[in-house]
């Protein structure tokens, strides 16, 4: 190995250990054929696995590494951890090409339909002929590799089971395999295995590293080094608690106690059924972007700021304005700079489906902004009919629209409402009547973070958060669930028994756009 390695060492402890912590170095040395870790979020393990894989592609000739994580961003963020540290220990020469490519994958999915697609990856060649290959969560990305396989935050895969197939194939010439994730609930596949290793089965190296482990080796100080900061411990974990905000939220995210016994609103296969392939216009703003385009709010300029907010809508929008569809306009209200998503869901109708064509979104507590914004999308669309959440903080904006566009408009008590809307989402994507691009990965992931359960007697809805958009808990998905009720003023989808169970369920059909017990 001297003979390879340059003179700073990758595999001295002592150097390693002025980068990592004690479980982090004990992930890097693990070479156990399977590993799974239940971990707290935000501890550092994926950079830990950059590390680990950088050192282990240097050491082994001809052997990949398939790293596959939740989007082709956070992929291509791994592959430049990775550089980062073969520059960090003198390995830059060592890696001859570097870069994105595509392949075709052609397949069948869970219907039996063919499918073409195009997948992108990134990779990092070394010049002994191994690579560092980092897929996006498309679950057949590493059928045609071979190798090593990392899956990062296994249990939030939409399509776990389907990916464990693909992945679990790479170990059978000897590769190795590792998982890590924090908890999504006690009902995924990477609960089962946790639960598995915790009992010394499935041949699995097995960790388990809470927020609180990793403080108590050493986090807090860690990131005041790197950072600058001058936290304590005890703030630290503080700043955590209030970050989560809910009690099982910190339980699950930071503390490996999976909460909950919930399945998704429909499956992955039926969500991807209601994707296709075409343009839609989007804008998202946050705060400092509203406050640097419309300035802050002056009333003895009012009107000509709403005249400022109008004319920047219909010049973002152009083709949806150009349509002459009758419009769904889904209104879902949060006024906060940090918080979740504003969301303004806007579908044509058209065949019997709404086809999600602009989204605007925005993080802002300036509630002029937000209700000039749908006010625009209610004025100048045609034949468009709107419903808003009235619950709480938007109780002014949804009474004021309702004043302006009667009959068009109407304020809808979200908290009363949910379970309603929540199955009438549900049936609409299971009878692809709702319809979003294909394109636009987040906006599926948005409603795929929809969670029901059935309790007493009726389906109850919750939302966790967007893997792939931090700032939305399923708002998208809600304002499109709110377009979904404007329908039912026209005679959609205008009742919904919720107090069916499973039996009955699968019994239901649309007919006539409204819900009959088959």
């Amino acid at each position: 190995m001297a003979a390879i390695l340059p003179s700073l060492n990758i595999d001295s402890d002592a150097l390693i250990s002025r980068y990592f912590l004690p479980y982090q170095m004990l992930w890097i040395a693990d070479d156990s054929k399977m590993r799974l870790a239940e971990k707290s979020v935000r501890i550092g393990w994926t950079f830990a696995d950059a590390f680990k894989n950088v050192r282990k592609r240097l050491r082994h000739p001809d052997r990949d590494y398939l790293f596959a994580t939740k989007d082709q961003q956070s992929a291509i963020e791994y592959l430049s951890t990775c550089e980062k540290f073969a520059d960090t220990f003198d390995f830059a020469k060592s890696i001859i090409s570097r870069g994105e490519d595509v392949l075709i994958n052609r397949g069948k999915d869970d219907k039996g339909n063919s499918f073409t697609e195009e997948v992108k990856f990134g990779y990092i060649k070394f010049d002994n002929g191994s690579r560092i290959i980092a897929f996006s969560s498309n679950p057949y990305a590493m059928a045609v590799f071979g190798g090593d396989v990392g899956l990062d935050e296994f249990a939030k895969h939409p399509q776990a089971e389907k990916l464990w197939e693909t992945a679990q194939g790479r170990s059978t010439w000897g590769y190795d395999l590792g998982v890590w994730s924090a908890h999504d609930g006690n009902d995924t596949l990477f609960y089962q295995f946790a639960r598995e290793a915790a009992e010394g089965k499935g041949d699995w190296s097995h960790y388990k590293v809470t927020m609180q482990d990793a403080v108590d080796m050493g986090l807090v100080e860690k990131i005041n080094e790197t950072r600058g900061t001058n936290m304590t411990r005890e703030a630290f974990i503080q700043d955590c608690r209030n970050r989560a905000r809910l009690e099982e939220v910190y339980d699950q995210a930071y503390d490996c106690k999976p909460v909950g016994g919930t399945a998704t609103i429909v499956s992955w296969s039926t969500l991807s059924a209601c994707r296709q392939d075409y343009e839609m216009e989007r804008v998202h703003m946050e705060a400092k972007t509203v406050r640097e385009t419309f300035g802050n709010f002056d009333q003895a300029k009012k009107n000509q700021r709403e005249a400022q907010i109008e004319a920047y809508i219909l010049s973002a929008f152009p083709e949806l304005f150009a349509m002459t569809e009758h419009f769904r306009l889904g209104f879902d209200v949060a006024a906060s700079g940090q918080g979740d998503l504003a969301s303004v869901y806007v579908a044509p109708k058209k065949n019997g489906q709404l086809k999600l064509a602009g989204l605007f979104t925005c993080r802002t507590d300036d509630w002029h902004v937000i209700k000039i914004v749908v006010r625009t999308f209610m004025k100048h669309l045609p034949a468009v009919l709107g419903c808003g959440d009235e619950t709480g903080l938007g109780r002014q904006i949804c009474w004021e629209l309702a004043a302006e566009f009667s009959g068009r408009f109407e304020g809808i008590n979200f908290s009363s409402s949910k379970t309603d809307m929540g199955v009438a989402l549900m049936f609409a994507l299971n009878e692809q009547s709702f319809i979003i691009p294909d394109d636009n990965d987040d906006i599926a992931q948005d409603f795929y973070s929809i969670r029901k359960n059935w309790t007493g007697g009726k389906w109850v809805f919750s939302a966790g958060q967007n893997i792939l958009n931090e700032a939305s808990h399923a708002d998208i998905a809600w304002s499109g669930a709110l377009a979904l009720r404007a329908d039912s003023m026209t005679g959609g989808v205008v009742s919904v028994d919720t107090d069916l169970g499973d039996s009955e369920y699968e019994d239901e059909i649309y007919t006539g756009g409204r819900l009959y017990a088959g």
